[in-house]
């Protein structure tokens, strides 16, 4: 197994990270012209299932998917249609969607993934076949296998069975606490966990990459832009991945926050990075900040994804959905 970073593992890792989190709460986000024009959705009974968004997937309809802390819901464009437990979804709090090569639609909550066929939910937990309950994160490769990020490591589904892969010696993942999952264009799966990023492919190949900077290996999201390079969002910032090299990017380079949770590349190749102070747009140069003040319907912006116009949907932790149509640069 290689490993691209040397890592210096800190005992004090949750310290860092929560003197580092509490140490960025008087932040004041600066408020440029806004981008473009801006709507906004809120949770409305047969609407939006609510306010509080944690994640969104985009079919191949164009249909955008909203997971909420109180059910799924899906826009088609003009409306909304919604799905709790009472519906068969296993679990109302919704932390990942991942759409499949046939238009299904895996759904990860903390306990447990539903599987949606258009008709019908297909349940699964630790009782048939996944490896943790709590669900950070899902994914779907090239031969339509379903990658699901949790807790205690890392569960695939094939169609038929369920595979899981732990933390061994350092021979597979790199820890256990998975927090989310991203299948690349090259078919390789990437795992960012809270102490570092797993890579595996050809179904044997493990590769670890480490920082002696703890908090980058704090990986909250990963994200594969049009150039094929990978960012993950991590607690001191944001990394680029061109293959080679890290580029990091943080609040000394006009980052609103360095607690990046989610990333974005817009229609014109700009970079979004959302956190709990705004949204910084980065156009390989410079810096620019939304929030509250310009368009954002709530400063905490916990996923972004472009629809089918290339207009950007924010969301907030609980003030609901910012849609921006971006002007032209």
């Amino acid at each position: 197994m290689k490993q691209k970073q040397l890592f210096i593992f800190p005992s004090v890792l949750i310290l860092l990270a929560t003197l580092f989190f509490l140490s960025a709460c008087n932040k004041t986000p600066v408020n440029p012209v806004s981008a473009g024009t801006w709507k906004y959705f809120k949770a409305e009974p047969g609407q939006l299932a609510s306010n509080e968004i944690n994640c969104f997937a985009k079919d191949q309809k164009g249909n955008i998917w909203i997971g909420t802390n109180y059910g799924l819901s899906r826009y088609d464009g003009k409306n909304f249609l919604s799905w709790q437990e009472k519906d068969g979804l296993i679990y109302h709090e919704v932390t990942s969607i991942a759409i499949d090569n046939n238009g299904k639609v895996w759904i990860g909550t903390p306990y447990g993934v539903s599987f949606y066929d258009g008709f019908h939910f297909t349940n699964y937990n630790v009782n048939n076949g996944l490896v943790y309950n709590e669900v950070y994160g899902v994914a779907v490769d090239q031969q339509n296998n379903c990658w699901v990020a949790t807790g205690e490591g890392v569960s695939m589904f094939d169609g038929i069975k369920w595979v899981s892969y732990k933390k061994q010696g350092g021979q597979t993942l790199v820890y256990n606490l998975v927090r989310c999952v991203l299948v690349d264009k090259n078919n390789h799966k990437w795992f960012g966990t809270e102490y570092g990023i797993s890579e595996f492919y050809n179904n044997q190949i493990w590769v670890t990459y480490l920082s002696p900077n703890p908090l980058l290996n704090f990986i909250f999201t990963i994200y594969q832009d049009n150039s094929n390079n990978l960012w993950f969002g991590t607690f001191n910032g944001a990394r680029k991945y061109n293959g080679t090299s890290f580029i990091d990017i943080t609040e000394k380079d006009g980052l609103v926050s360095n607690q990046v949770v989610s990333i974005l590349e817009d229609k014109y190749g700009d970079i979004w990075f959302g956190t709990q102070f705004g949204a910084s747009k980065y156009n390989g140069k410079n810096m620019v900040t939304y929030n509250q003040g310009n368009g954002l319907a709530g400063n905490w912006v916990t996923s972004m994804i472009t629809d089918k116009n290339g207009n950007i949907w924010f969301g907030s932790k609980n003030k609901g959905i910012a849609v921006l149509t971006l002007s032209k640069p």
